[in-house]
This record gives C-alpha cells, structure tokens and sequence, in this order.
C-alpha cells in the first residue's frame, strides 16, 4: 500500500486534474456546472437510446423519467464506488488528518458530487410537482446530502468522510437494474435472482462501512470535536446516524422483501400482475419511500 502511496485517482481521468488549484473558487464552480451539465446530458442520452426500447415506449411519462433519472444514478453510482474503494483502501493525506486532510481527487469527486445532487434535487422537486407525488425519505436523503457536500467543500473539512462515504451508493447501479427488469418482466428469471441477491448483500456492506465510520470517529474524536467545523459536525452526524439508524436498515428491508416478491414499489403495484396474477399480493402493496440507490 505504502507503493501506491501518492497515487491520485483522479490521474486516471486526466493527468491535468490533479494539478488544478482547488483552492480556488473559480475552478470549484466550474467543475460543479460541468457535473451538472454531464448528468444532464445522461439524463437526455438515456431518453434518447432508451426510446428504440419496446419496454420504454410502454412506459408511462412518469415511468420513463424514473427510468431516465435511474440510468443517471447508475453512472453516478459507479462513479461513487470506484472514488470510494479508492478513498478506503488507498493510504492519503485523509488518514492522517480526518477533519482537514485533502487530496486533488477528494476536491474533483466533491464538486462531481455536488454537480450530481444539484442535478438529482431540481429533477426531483420537478417532477413531485408535475406528478404531484412525493418521497419523504428519498428527498431528505438527497438535499441533506447536498447540503452537506456543499459545506464540505466550502470549508474544506472532512474530505476523509465525505469521500469514503460515497462508496455507500455502490448499490446504486445495481438498484437500477433491479427496477428496468422488474419493468422488461424479468423478474422471474436468474438475472434477476443474482441481481436481487447482489444488491440486498451491497445494502448489508453500507452497514459496514457506515459503522466505519463511526470507528474512526471513536479513535478521533478529540481532534473531529475540536477542528471540526460546527455546520460540517452537524450535517455529517445527522445523517450519519439517519443512515446507519433508519435508511440503511429500511432499505435493506424492503430489497430483501422485494427478493421474495417481485414488486414495483415506486409505483405501488404489483409487477405484471395482468400476465403474472400469481405474483400479485393480497391488497394494495404499501407505498415505498422510494431509493434508487
């Protein structure tokens, strides 16, 4: 580990990324607006592509901006694993100092970050007032996170946390999948079960990592409680503890109910149940408090 010591993430993207003054606010801003615009762009490709998709043209409007949004948190979701398995097991200036330690790929991936969540926010404030529906769980989740990046990046503190936790959306992808095929009427079939399987078992790992970070905040303490900003303490333990007391948990629940029975819980029916009576479930399924990651 030592070898790869000084090895920078973000020179995997462009050698010139890790040279850039991340200090200034220009250069934040602009790699924030191009975040922005690259989701977008996602967003508007996967439209694009996704309409030759005999499943997609038999979607409802509501239906395809949910397929849309999913493809552009699926990329973003393995964006966030790669900068986090890297965060996590590589050796950086963010071990050694865990309240002000930086690195150029901590800075790059933060404003990425922000991008994505200014991004994810505007789409989904749009879309609750156009469909006139509404996710406590998922917008509190998305605009805290917002919030807080945006904090950790204009202070410059807890870099350690914010880009070790973005490894928390590694279920992401996989949570896409899982609702194109419940969509394409696969859910029936082994893709589907490895999938499912995957992504239940990606929800028990968040656990994992979550009480990481609540290890490393034991053994520093002292130094997170004196430096640490008061606005990043309380945007990072607020959610932390939502995270590891309550999102985490539920979702782990509802994917490994979702499992056993294949349901569309984002828009509270029961998949195919027109070709499939069989999977349907006695009543009304209860709404989910929607999580595509």
């Amino acid at each position: 580990m030592s070898a790869k010591a000084n090895f920078e993430l973000v020179e995997a993207f462009h050698p010139t990324l890790a040279k850039l003054d991340y200090t200034q606010t220009s250069v934040k801003f602009k790699l924030i607006g191009a975040s922005v615009l690259v989701w977008a762009s996602i967003y508007t490709l996967s439209a694009i592509l996704a309409s030759f998709v005999s499943t997609y043209s038999r979607l409802k409007v509501k239906e395809k901006v949910f397929w849309n949004l999913a493809v552009v948190r699926a990329s973003f979701g393995f964006f966030c694993t790669a900068v986090g398995s890297w965060a996590i097991f590589t050796q950086t200036a963010m071990d050694k100092d865990v309240v002000f330690g930086t690195t150029p790929t901590s800075y790059f991936s933060l404003c990425i970050t922000v991008g994505f969540f200014l991004f994810e926010c505007s789409a989904l404030t749009i879309s609750d007032v156009i469909f006139k529906s509404f996710s406590f769980l998922l917008n509190l989740h998305h605009w805290l996170s917002l919030v807080g990046y945006c904090l950790v990046i204009y202070t410059g503190a807890a870099h350690c946390f914010a880009c070790k936790g973005l490894i928390l959306e590694m279920s992401t992808p996989l949570s896409a999948l899982c609702w194109t095929l419940l969509k394409a009427g696969k859910e029936r079939s082994f893709v589907w079960k490895a999938n499912q399987f995957l992504l239940v078992h990606t929800f028990h790992l968040r656990s994992v990592v979550e009480c990481m970070f609540w290890y490393i905040t034991y053994h520093n303490w002292n130094t997170i409680w004196g430096t640490m900003p008061m606005s990043v303490f309380l945007a990072l333990y607020v959610q932390l503890t939502l995270v590891s007391l309550v999102m985490t948990p539920y979702w782990t629940y509802k994917k490994t109910v979702q499992m056993i029975n294949p349901v569309d819980w984002n828009f509270e029916k029961t998949v195919n149940a027109a070709n499939h009576p069989q999977t349907s479930l006695n009543g009304s399924a209860a709404t989910e408090l929607k999580k595509s990651a």
